[in-house]
């Protein structure tokens, strides 16, 4: 007796439902937006966003100006997505934009303004408040999965492939 269509997608259906990945993934993206929606609420009596927010902190963890290929390999943003992110900081004074005489690349560095609010004004209480639940051990295996997992994708992505021939 054939199959119908329907039979053949209630299969699909049925073990699509049971896979572990499928299930992980949709852990991972209910866990991301939460967490996300809870950031996003609590920086919004700063009118900052959090794309905004992980400029300011990778600039004040860097310590020195970035290129804007730097940020947008750190943020896994298109290039074009960041610099427009970045013009529209350098407007409201957060950041500025650097240019070296001997260097075509474009620098950007946290502004007085940009480092006061991100380390005086954004508190993260959300993020201490969430991840405050987990032990130090289940911080430190959670990081590890992630950093396992972003790596992972990075190579089936390519993202950090040289090619042989260049320095």
């Amino acid at each position: 007796m054939a199959k119908t269509i329907d039979d053949e997608i209630q299969i699909i259906r049925i073990s699509k439902m049971n896979d572990p990945e499928i299930n992980l993934l949709i852990l991972l993206d209910q866990a991301c937006c939460i967490v996300n929606d809870a950031v996003e609420l609590e920086l919004r009596h700063l009118r900052i966003t959090q794309p905004q927010v992980r400029v300011l902190a990778m600039l004040s963890r860097e310590d020195r100006p970035v290129t804007l290929d730097e940020l947008a390999n750190w943020t896994l943003k298109e290039f074009n997505s960041v610099s427009t992110l970045i013009n529209r900081m350098e407007k409201n004074g957060l950041v500025k934009k650097i240019r070296k005489d001997d260097d075509l690349k474009t620098y950007v560095a946290l502004t007085e303004k940009g480092s006061v609010l991100y380390h005086k004004q954004v508190t993260e209480r959300s993020i201490h408040l969430i991840f405050g639940k987990l032990t130090d051990e289940e911080k430190k295996h959670l990081e590890s999965m992630l950093i396992k997992l972003r790596n992972n994708t990075r190579d089936l992505l390519g993202l950090d492939f040289k090619p042989p021939f260049l320095p």
